[in-house]
């Protein structure tokens, strides 16, 4: 009768194990996955930087938005990663930069919300949406969605991860996720972005908060990027980085306004018309989640400004948003080509 109880408890022991949820992927792991989703071939780029995963979910880009879905081939272990923007000039880059980074002055009504009531996302983090939302697996012909469904495991954790506009979308697609994916597979999701701008207001941001307590929202302490497009925090910002100093925007006028002139000044003013148009006011204000953010600082401040070039401190600011930085701030570094 002993040694009975001792088999059955075994088993029910056992039985729990293969249930348990494997752990999330690391922000450190996550972030090279990050590295790797913006090399040419996906499948490629993993076999020879990150060999201990494989990519099993790679469909063809939509209006210029990316997505796979890869796995750690020693546990259940799965990251949906989604591109960030293709920086060249081409109808993706076009698709990107244009129609979703920067459109940001009409607002989609968010309707995946559990309970919080006037959620809203940029028109253009809605475009960028709905394009991943179109993205079939070349092999299967499954979505995102369909994919998690029939393909993951119950007891896989699933990162839902994306660096600059990749992060911005990372943010609808896992509310999304998270309310549409059956008992079973929702609770499974984590997400971690990397200098993502902001997607939406703040009904939309408590939602998110709620759905994801854990969530990691990555910013470096100079990334202009990860700000955007809240005016107040891009003037800061702007004179961080130096654009004050060699914009020489009072130069332009000899009027007294325009020898008041700044890039911090010039941001007011923007800011300023668009409340008073209503394209901004309390409801569409776009917000960050605090709760999420995790800020990593620079070890190093290039505080010389001048004498540099308007061509130098956009390098600048884009060295400090890249997502080799990021991969660096957290423990790893820029992927060594061959």
């Amino acid at each position: 009768m002993v040694v009975v109880t001792v088999v059955l408890a075994a088993c029910k022991s056992g039985k729990k194990d293969e249930q348990q949820l494997a752990p999330f992927l690391s922000a450190k792991d996550a972030i090279q996955l990050n590295q790797l989703i913006y090399k040419d071939s996906s499948r490629n780029a993993f076999a020879k930087y990150a060999p201990a995963y494989e990519v099993i979910f790679v469909p063809q880009p939509v209006n210029g938005n990316y997505a796979i879905i890869a796995k750690s081939k020693a546990a259940n272990q799965y990251a949906l990663i989604i591109r960030g923007s293709v920086i060249e000039f081409s109808n993706e880059g076009f698709q990107n930069f244009i129609l979703q980074d920067f459109n940001i002055f009409k607002i989609k009504s968010w309707n995946y919300t559990d309970s919080v009531k006037d959620a809203y996302i940029s028109n253009g983090a809605w475009i960028g949406f709905q394009n991943l939302l179109l993205l079939r697996d070349i092999q299967t012909g499954l979505t995102i969605k369909e994919f998690i469904e029939q393909k993951v495991p119950a007891n896989a954790s699933i990162v839902i991860t994306g660096h600059s506009l990749g992060g911005n979308l990372a943010y609808p697609l896992a509310g999304y996720l998270k309310k549409e994916l059956p008992v079973g597979k929702k609770e499974n999701l984590q997400l971690i972005t990397f200098g993502a701008p902001a997607a939406g207001n703040a009904a939309f941001v408590k939602d998110m908060e709620d759905k994801f307590p854990n969530a990691e929202r990555y910013t470096t302490d100079m990334d202009i990027a990860s700000i955007f497009p809240d005016i107040e925090g891009i003037q800061q910002m702007s004179k961080l980085i130096g654009l004050d100093t060699i914009l020489h925007l009072g130069a332009l006028t000899n009027s007294v306004i325009g020898k008041e002139l700044n890039a911090g000044r010039l941001l007011d003013l923007a800011g300023e018309i668009l409340e008073r148009t209503n394209v901004i006011n309390e409801t569409n204000k776009y917000v960050q989640s605090q709760k999420h953010l995790r800020q990593l600082m620079n070890t190093y401040i290039d505080s010389a400004t001048s004498g540099l070039s308007v061509e130098a401190i956009f390098d600048k600011a884009y060295r400090f948003h890249k997502v080799d930085r990021y991969a660096e701030l957290l423990g790893g570094g820029a992927l060594k080509e061959d």
